[in-house]
């Protein structure tokens, strides 16, 4: 047994589970226990704590504008193409952040996409294609 299958069972376990959390994770101790694998708690845990960071990830949108943009500027702008596209169910924090050499424009990145709505970009694809650096 892997501890990394033990964090998913105890992951989909809690999310699953409406009650009592403490009882449902003295019984996956118990589990643990009873099948002989006590010494991996810590690396159970360790696997728990990545899973855990990994699912917050996929749940985080970051928005990187050259200057500061506020939450119902985000909110908007997210409602609009081509960054609706990239809104799934699952994303529940929005990280705002400043990069100024983006020059303008914003750069909208989930876990699994990167819309790339920069000056930056734009200028460089101009660039590229008067010098015909393609």
């Amino acid at each position: 047994m892997r501890a990394s299958w033990y964090s998913q069972a105890l992951y989909e376990a809690l999310e699953s589970h409406k009650g009592d959390d403490a009882k449902l994770l003295e019984q996956f101790k118990e589990t643990v226990v009873r099948n002989g694998h006590a010494h991996m708690f810590p690396k159970i845990l360790r696997s728990y704590e990545r899973l855990l960071a990994r699912k917050q990830k996929q749940a985080t949108i970051e928005v990187t504008s050259a200057t500061p943009i506020s939450e119902k500027d985000v909110a908007e702008l997210l409602k609009k193409a081509p960054f609706k596209n990239v809104l799934l169910p699952g994303h529940r924090t929005v990280v705002r952040k400043v990069d100024e050499t983006i020059t303008g424009g914003v750069v909208v990145r989930t876990s699994m996409m990167r819309v790339d709505a920069s000056y930056k970009r734009m200028l460089l694809e101009l660039y590229q294609k008067i010098t015909g650096n393609l």
